[in-house]
């Protein structure tokens, strides 16, 4: 019964989120059900279509258990864009200019990705640790510092000579990339990176460490007359997280990019942090969320495309599902209260 609670509100957003859209729709002069039916076949309608779905929602899952792992201790991680950019920057420089074999590359690019995830979100633990510093404004801070540091080396050290001056990197060899899945389209074998760590934090939960994470974000004061060490609890969530994001810059650069470019990260992290909190911070309630949502964007550019809807709409619907689903919680957490 408290699992059905629990889903009832995330798909009574939706729900709400559409019927507010297909009213728009109507006052925009287009045809709600046609418009829909454009967005649900671009994202479904072919195996092309299925395809990018799943491309979409690969880094979004990622970047998004990573989110929830720092939510679930009341870490309020926003920088999952910046995150992501290192998992990037340090799979490129592996992959491009380590002499090693093919699968030593990918192992250790891997690693780094890891370690430079770990290391950066445990400084940004050490500092709300230690200093109190607002872990918003710092991960927020750092987004714009790293994409400033990517911009500097696509536009210098790690330019493409042979690139006419276009703000990316050199290409990584084809025998490093990730094997496509399906011909003809982008889905690649990252895919099963990233449904093995939905598994992986499924089953943190249940260990000792998931459990302290728990505690930290239920009462802190709590956990420290447990025995919890919170500031090292703190730097060592904060590092879990921005590992994840990390990983998903490495999946995403071995298995669609191939490179680096200026803004690799797009909205990414935004995108994460809506579909952990519409998945509830669960890692099954995750998948959900970022299939949904990347479904949404592949579908709302057929949208656009075909039935020449803005793809702002799709914007407006994400906005409507954020919306609905902060004022369920708001009412469920007051009528538990009386």
């Amino acid at each position: 019964m408290n699992k059905f609670k629990n889903i009832l509100p995330p798909i009574l957003s939706i729900i709400l989120a559409f019927a507010v859209g297909a009213i728009i729709l109507l006052l925009s002069n287009f045809n709600p059900i046609e418009s829909y039916k454009s967005l649900f076949n671009g994202a479904f309608g072919s195996a092309y279509g299925f395809s990018e779905t799943l491309v979409k929602m690969i880094p979004i899952l990622t970047i998004a258990l990573g989110t929830s792992v720092a939510f679930k201790a009341q870490l309020w991680n926003i920088g999952g864009n910046g995150q992501y950019t290192l998992g990037c920057i340090s799979t490129l420089i592996v992959c491009v200019y380590l002499p090693a074999p093919m699968w030593l590359k990918l192992v250790i690019a891997l690693l780094l990705s890891i370690l430079v995830g770990m290391i950066f979100g445990g400084l940004l633990g050490l500092a709300k640790a230690k200093l109190n510093a607002n872990e918003v404004i710092t991960t927020l801070m750092f987004d714009y510092i790293i994409a400033l540091f990517l911009s500097f080396l696509v536009y210098g050290p790690l330019m493409d000579p042979d690139g006419h001056n276009f703000p990316q990197s050199k290409l990584i060899e084809k025998e490093v990339l990730f094997d496509k899945l399906m011909v003809g389209t982008r889905l690649h074998s990252g895919l099963f990176l990233a449904l093995f760590l939905v598994i992986l934090l499924f089953f943190f939960w249940k260990t000792k460490e998931g459990f302290r994470i728990k505690m930290i974000g239920a009462n802190p004061n709590v956990a420290k007359l447990s025995g919890i060490s919170v500031n090292l609890q703190i730097m060592l969530t904060m590092g879990i997280s921005c590992a994840f994001a990390a990983i998903a810059g490495y999946i995403d650069v071995l298995g669609i990019h191939g490179r680096l470019q200026d803004n690799i990260a797009g909205t990414l992290g935004s995108v994460a942090i809506v579909v952990a909190l519409l998945g509830n911070l669960n890692p099954i309630g995750i998948i959900f969320s970022a299939f949904f949502f990347s479904a949404l964007t592949v579908g709302g550019q057929c949208m656009q495309r075909f039935m020449g809807v803005p793809y702002s709409l799709v914007t407006i619907i994400q906005a409507l599902v954020i919306v609905f689903v902060v004022a369920s919680k708001i009412i469920v957490e007051k009528r538990s209260k009386k």
